[in-house]
């Protein structure tokens, strides 16, 4: 449009230049004239009102969409500077919360895991592929709890068109539906129901999906023997990426710092391999919020499939 608007403007610009020229030197008469000139100078007046009124505008449009833009480039530099500032503060809040930690007795996510055995070593992935289980979802996650009267479900992922995902909703006492689920669920304030929280908000990876939704699939590694339920789209990867998780794979954490807190923990994806994310959660009064805080690649694997 832009362009458009310009070579109208030169050429009508070149066209007046022509018919003052031709005032000047008195050599035009609109009688004589041949059919060429007649139609040059038709153009000049049929394009003056358009030109002279519109050209200002699109001048002016132009100067005051850079300006929008170079603020609007100014602001989201400003934010991500914001945000590495916020993240690079969190994780020197991390490491100093684990060294004191190590000092005074901190809390011992890891012998907390093992003790929940029972419940976090069942193979999530192949348990959430049963809808029988979905009741038992909040069951296996006892920090966090709904009021009375309220119900999680899932909405499992329609088999059509071009990809869907599974959706946890809250089910409300008068019967409405409603998958903003955070605005319900309680969340006990202590390492255990931050990584409660943690499973629950990632738990959409893990339910059913279809087509291009299973880029978002994940397998959430709790433990190094959970590698050995990874099956790998390109199915002649899988022992090499088994073998190789279990020399990459970390165990997952949970710090409290700054009255946050941190949870870092593996997953693997067929479309960018072995992760680990850090996400702090904020816990106030009892409703959870998420904030990404890090995230690495331990092992890259690419299985080139295109859905």
């Amino acid at each position: 449009m832009k362009i458009a608007i310009i070579i109208y403007s030169v050429s009508w610009l070149i066209l007046l230049a022509i018919y003052l020229y031709r005032r000047k030197e008195s050599t035009f008469n609109w009688k004589e004239s041949d059919s060429v000139e007649k139609f040059a100078f038709f153009m000049v007046f049929l394009f003056a009102p358009i030109i002279i009124l519109f050209l200002p505008y699109f001048l002016f449009t132009n100067i005051r969409d850079k300006r929008k833009s170079l603020k609007d480039a100014e602001e989201r530099k400003r934010e991500q500077q914001i945000e590495m500032e916020y993240r690079s503060t969190a994780l020197a809040s991390i490491r100093q919360a684990k060294a004191l930690g190590n000092q005074n007795g901190r809390f011992d996510f890891h012998a907390y895991l093992a003790s929940v055995g029972s419940s976090s070593t069942t193979n999530l992935y192949s348990h959430m592929q049963d809808e029988n289980n979905y009741p038992k979802i909040l069951a296996l996650l006892p920090k966090l709890t709904l009021p009375d009267g309220m119900s999680l479900h899932v909405e499992k992922c329609k088999q059509q068109g071009s990809g869907d995902r599974s959706k946890l909703f809250v089910e409300t006492p008068d019967g409405a539906y409603d998958q903003s689920i955070w605005d319900y669920i309680n969340v006990e304030c202590s390492e255990e129901g931050a990584w409660n929280a943690y499973i629950l908000y990632n738990l959409w990876h893990i339910l059913p999906m279809f087509w291009h939704a299973l880029y978002n699939r994940r397998y959430y590694l709790f433990f190094e023997e959970f590698t050995d339920y990874i099956e790998c789209l390109q199915k002649d990867d899988t022992i090499m990426v088994r073998k190789a998780l279990k020399q990459h794979i970390t165990s997952p954490d949970v710090v409290k710092a700054n009255g946050r807190f941190y949870v870092t923990c593996c997953f693997f994806t067929n479309f960018g391999g072995l992760i680990q994310e850090t996400i702090e959660i904020t816990i106030d009064n009892g409703k959870a919020t998420f904030h990404e805080i890090e995230r690495k690649t331990l092992f890259e694997y690419q299985c080139g499939i295109m859905f």
